[in-house]
């Protein structure tokens, strides 16, 4: 399946840039468990044409104070999720191009097309 691949780039098309995010995740300790790299896409970089709308699903204030209010009255348990990654592996349905970030090359006329969103796309 996979999350791009490598492409003829389209006269018509400018890929975006993207770029490596880098972290280091350690344990309990202190001491480093793993090196972690994301690859972003530079989402800024877009123009309105290129995206229709952008989603950011938000709770107000009130209604998660009415939430707590009611369960308080009802003596109920309350549990929270926090799912970071739920469109990090969207399908998409337009055809986005990117650029490998710096210190990566492909052969020139060649980009990579996103089959899934990434990080950062609008």
């Amino acid at each position: 399946m996979g999350t791009f691949e490598i492409v003829d780039t389209p006269t018509h098309v400018l890929p975006l840039p993207s770029r490596f995010t880098y972290s280091i995740k350690r344990n309990k300790d202190g001491s480093i468990s793993k090196y972690k790299a994301c690859l972003v896409a530079r989402g800024d970089m877009q123009t309105e044409d290129e995206y229709s709308t952008t989603f950011a699903p938000t709770s107000r204030f009130t209604a998660i104070r009415t939430i707590i209010s009611l369960a308080t009255q009802e003596q109920m348990t309350l549990k929270h999720w926090d799912i970071t990654g739920a469109f990090m592996t969207a399908d998409i349905d337009t055809e986005i191009y990117l650029e490998l970030p710096p210190g990566y090359s492909l052969p020139d006329g060649k980009s990579i097309k996103l089959k899934k969103s990434l990080y950062g796309l609008r």
